[in-house]
Formats: C-alpha cells, structure tokens, sequence
C-alpha cells in the first residue's frame, strides 16, 4: 500500500512539471505577441536565431508581464492624479530610476513624448551604444522597461538571456549593418502605411536597432530590426507622437 503510494506521488509530481513546462512556453509565445499582433503580422518563432533568413514583420504585444531579472524590476507608482507629467519630469524619472537600478555608467539619449507613454533610450556612457529602453507612464509616473525587442533581443540587458540561462557574447558587431537594417526597415513601413517614409538613423543596441521614422514629413513613431535575422518588431503600444527632446542635441 505504501509502494502504491509512492508510485501516485511520482506520476502527480511529474504531470504538474509536465503541465507547468507547457504553461510557461505558451505563456511565453503570449508574451511576444504571437497571433495577438493588429494587422495580421506573426512575429517569427526563431527570433533568436542567428540567421539571415527572410524577415518576419511583428507588432509586438501591446503590455507585458514583470521581468524575474533584479535590475529590471518594475517601478513603482510615484504619483496620483489626473494630471499628465511633463517631459522635463520624466526625464528627471529616468534618470532615478536608471541610477537607482542600473548605477552609474549609463545616460540619457533622448525622450520621446507620445499618447499612450514616454520613451527612452538610454545609453552606455563609454562606449555610447544603446543599453536598454525604457517607457514612463504619462499620469503614475511609473518608469518600467520597454516590453519587445528591449526585452527580447537585447543580448547584453534583456531579460530573454537573464530568464532563459542563455549565455551569449554582447558584441557590437552584427550580421546586418545599419544601412541594411534601415532598409529592410523603409521597405516595411511603405507596405504598411504607403505615402512617403523616411527613416531616420537607427540607434545600436546589443542584438537589435531602433529607430524612429516620419511619414509624409511628420514623426509618427518607431520600430526595431533584428541585427541576426532582419526581423522587424513595429512598436505598436505608443499611440501618437507628441514631441521630442534629445538629451544630446537640444529640443525638437
């Protein structure tokens, strides 16, 4: 009798592993996205391939659960209200939380002023590529990491390599260059929204580039192309574009 018991123990313990391990792979494709993208567009399944195989084109998933990573906790509501913040406070909030979680070594490259959040893009003070992204919600003030490709394909601080155990060199050096990565990037935004496209210089991160874009003479937003497969991630949870303010060039 004990014996049997034993035996149902084991099979229990072993079903909630098996159930566990296919709840976490289907919480993970939910995560980036995979059939919840507007438009119609898949992110490809072998993102982290070091590839050069056709792009696939993503519009990344609109919100994304907590990072397990400690650095990329998320932050904390700093306010209340209804009042929305301004641009110069949210750099004053990234700057906080980027000391208090990163430490020192790292700057502000630019702050981006949307509908839907702030965005910025924060580099590495010595080397002055891009580290990590960043968005600031617009009326709590919470600073969190930015989800998609800043989460995913940032060989250096993303969470994917942190949560998944990968150990991968973060070398500055891709397969696809910058003139590539803006093509393949133009060639995107001309099947999606047609007009006039223009697409302004892509920043470097570890892994991947993003870059904002104008359409037909006015800014109106930003996506990310992979520097191992050319795959584009469109960043589709910022609403429209409000107003920019370079940290390194003045104020547009």
């Amino acid at each position: 009798m004990v014996g049997g018991i034993m035996v149902d123990r084991q099979v229990l313990i072993a079903a909630v592993l098996v159930v566990a391990a296919v709840g976490v792979i289907l919480g993970l494709f939910l995560w980036l996205g995979l059939g919840g993208a507007s438009g119609g567009n898949l992110m490809a399944a072998n993102t982290f391939m070091q590839t050069t195989a056709t792009p696939a084109y993503g519009q990344g998933a609109p919100i994304v659960g907590g990072c397990p990573c400690q650095a990329w906790m998320w932050g904390s509501t700093l306010r209340s209200g209804a009042s929305r913040i301004s641009i110069e406070e949210a750099v004053g909030l990234v700057r906080e939380y980027v000391s208090s979680r990163f430490g020192s070594g790292f700057k502000i490259h630019e702050i981006m002023e949307f509908q839907n959040n702030f965005y910025a893009a924060i580099l590495e003070e010595e080397t002055g590529t891009g580290a990590f992204e960043l968005i600031i919600d617009p009326y709590a003030g919470v600073v969190s990491p930015e989800p998609g490709p800043n989460m995913m394909w940032n060989r250096k601080y993303g969470m994917h390599y942190a949560m998944m155990g990968l150990r991968v060199e973060p070398i500055l050096e891709m397969p696809i260059g910058p003139e590539k990565a803006v093509e393949l990037a133009r060639r995107y935004l001309a099947q999606r929204f047609g007009g006039v496209v223009e697409v302004l210089e892509p920043l470097k991160f570890y892994g991947y580039y993003t870059m904002d874009y104008k359409l037909n003479g006015e800014v109106h937003g930003m996506l990310s192309v992979n520097g191992y497969t050319g795959d584009i991630w469109y960043h589709s949870w910022h609403g429209n574009f409000v107003r920019e303010l370079e940290l390194e060039g003045g104020e547009s």
